[in-house]
C-alpha cells in the first residue's frame, strides 16, 4: 500500500484528488505530478496505484459512473409512476454545486475520449446505463397505463439521455440562461408534451 505520512492511500482517494485538479486546474494539467503534490505525496504514491496518467484517468471516470448509478437509485427509492423518471433526472441535471461539479468532470473527458478508445468506451457505458433505467421506467408507465401505448419506450429514453446532455451541455456555456426552474420547465413540459401526463395530473413535486 502507498503511504503517506503514517497513513495508507487508496485508489479512489488517488482518483478523488484527480477530480479536484480536473476541476480546478484542467484535465490538461491534471499531471501524475500534479495530483501528486495535491494528495501532498510523491509521484511515487500515484504510480503505486496506476502506472500512468491514462490508466487513472481512466479509473476515476469509472468512479464518476457508479456515483450516478447510486445517486440514481437513492433518489428513486420511495417513488412511483412518473415521478421516477424526473428523479433520475433529478440526478443528472445540474442543479445543484454537486450535480454541476459532475457535469464539468464529465465534459472535461469529453474532448480526450474522442482520441482514447477506452474512455470512450466508459463514456458510452454511462449513456447505455442512462438509457437502460429511462427505458425500463417507461416500459413500466406503458404497462400500467399512465402513459399512451403509443409511446416507444426505447425512442422516448434516447430522447430523455438526449434532453439531460442538452440542458447540461446548455448550463455549463450559459449558466444565467439555464436556472434550476428553468431546467425544471423544461423537463416538465416534455414530459407533458410527449408522454401526455401534465403536472396537475400526476401531483408531483420537485424532487
Amino acid at each position: 500500500m502507498a503511504r503517506v505520512a503514517g497513513r495508507t492511500l487508496t485508489r479512489e482517494e488517488v482518483a478523488e484528488a484527480a477530480w479536484r485538479v480536473i476541476l480546478r486546474d484542467g484535465l490538461h494539467n491534471a499531471s501524475i505530478r500534479a495530483i501528486a503534490k495535491e494528495l501532498d505525496a510523491t509521484t511515487g504514491v500515484v504510480t503505486y496505484h496506476f502506472h500512468d496518467k491514462a490508466e487513472l484517468l481512466l479509473f476515476a471516470l469509472d468512479r464518476l459512473g457508479g456515483a450516478i448509478v447510486r445517486n440514481m437509485d437513492a433518489a428513486q427509492a420511495g417513488s412511483t409512476g412518473i415521478e421516477r423518471i424526473r428523479r433520475i433526472l433529478r440526478t443528472t441535471l445540474p442543479l445543484g454545486p454537486q450535480e454541476v461539479s459532475g457535469w464539468r468532470l464529465w465534459i472535461s473527458f469529453v474532448g480526450l475520449a474522442m482520441s482514447n478508445k477506452k474512455l470512450r468506451e466508459e463514456h458510452q457505458r454511462r449513456l447505455d446505463i442512462l438509457n437502460e433505467r429511462f427505458e425500463i421506467e417507461l416500459r413500466a408507465l406503458v404497462r400500467s397505463g399512465e402513459i399512451p401505448v403509443a409511446i416507444d419506450p426505447a425512442q422516448e429514453a434516447d430522447a430523455l439521455v438526449a434532453l439531460s446532455d442538452g440542458i447540461g451541455l446548455g448550463y455549463l456555456l450559459r449558466p444565467k440562461a439555464y436556472p434550476a426552474e428553468k431546467q425544471w420547465a423544461i423537463v416538465d413540459g416534455y414530459i407533458e408534451s410527449r408522454l401526455g401526463v401534465s403536472r396537475v395530473a400526476r401531483g408531483a413535486a420537485r424532487p
